[in-house]
């Protein structure tokens, strides 16, 4: 018994090493990856020692760092860190259950322009001036990309109410097209109201860059029969999965990011989702057997592993948490596109 409870113990002490050592791994890269930001770091934080209202738009591909940069200048500052649904109405909910956790008082709103002015009339507030709040609005829903209407009340909330608080506003965003219409050309109608601009450029892989993360991955790869075989490498903007075309393997992602697209390439392609890396994608063709109901391109270098239906009974045994990562996934898929449906449906 005695023995028995020691193995026990001694097993336990082991998982709780192997998890602390893949922490500070973590943590490591985490770090490894911020050196090279050091001086975007040091520019925000130099505006928020100014102690006023401050805008910064943060903009770059999937995959250049852009929420880990935000997220460590954040550190342990009181903040609000906001991502945003692919609708609109259901966005606004899930702002005002946020700004409740803050000021623990329920609220709610019948648009954008009302929630704003709550927040600067809250923040505004002479016990909170000393409670600065760090306000990150991650990403805005696709119709309010495309709608000028919007961010003009957008620009005008800003510049009537916003402004006259401490609020150290930013704006992530992955969208270049919606960034330069919007707050990078010296005309666009938010460009005014900046404080400043960070862009970060697209991390690229070198021939020898990719083969030693292939030569990592196969080394910590579980399940999979020559494995070193099935590591792939995509360039930015390849095409990896389309819809319509049956493929036979799950792919997770080694390192880059990719964009996960409903009806690509036509008048009414869609985003539903971003991937980037431990995830994985093209579950649906191969526990189904039908045809792939998205698109997914390399957003920036990419490589993956590409899991295979002989393989996929091992693999997810032996990685349970890619397991739930592929379920999670495709359910998180089949949420949005029945979201869409019914958009379509009620117009």
């Amino acid at each position: 018994m005695l023995i028995s409870k020691q193995k026990e113990l001694a097993a336990r002490q082991k998982e709780a090493a192997e998890r602390k050592a893949e922490r500070q791994k973590a943590e490591a890269e985490r770090k490894k990856k911020l050196e090279k930001y050091q001086t975007e770091l040091a520019e925000l934080e130099q505006a928020y020692q100014l102690d006023r209202f401050q805008f910064f738009v943060v903009c770059g591909p999937e995959g250049a760092g852009k929420t880990m940069l935000v997220q460590e200048f954040c550190g342990w500052k009181k903040r609000i860190f906001f991502k945003t649904s692919g609708k609109d109405s259901a966005s606004l909910q899930s702002f005002a259950e946020r700004l409740q956790g803050r000021y623990d008082k329920l609220c709610s709103f019948t648009d954008w322009r009302s929630a704003f002015k709550y927040l600067a009339d809250k923040e505004q507030d002479k016990n909170r001036m000393n409670d600065r709040l760090v306000l990150v609005l991650h990403e805005f829903p696709d119709p309010v990309r495309r709608d000028d209407k919007f961010m003009e009340m957008f620009r005008d909330a800003i510049e009537q109410n916003l402004s006259r608080t401490k609020i150290f506003l930013v704006v992530i965003t992955s969208d270049m097209d919606f960034a330069q219409k919007y707050f990078l050309d010296d005309d666009a109608l938010l460009h005014g109201s900046m404080s400043g601009c960070i862009r970060l450029e697209s991390m690229t892989l070198d021939d020898d860059e990719a083969d030693k993360i292939a030569d990592e991955a196969v080394r910590m790869a579980k399940g999979i029969t020559n494995a070193r075989a099935k590591i792939q490498k995509f360039s930015a903007d390849e095409v990896i999965l389309r819809e319509g075309e049956t493929n036979e393997a799950v792919y997770k992602i080694i390192a880059g990011s990719a964009v996960c697209w409903f009806k690509y390439g036509t008048d009414d392609e869609y985003v539903l989702a971003s991937l980037s890396d431990g995830e994985c994608f093209g579950e649906y063709s191969v526990l189904t057997g039908n045809p792939s109901i998205y698109t997914v391109v390399a957003f920036s270098d990419m490589v993956v592993m590409k899991i295979t239906q002989d393989d996929l009974i091992s693999f997810t045994e032996a990685n349970a948490k890619n397991a739930i990562e592929i379920m999670s996934n495709m359910a998180r898929m089949m949420s949005v596109l029945a979201m869409n449906i019914d958009m379509i449906r009620s117009e």
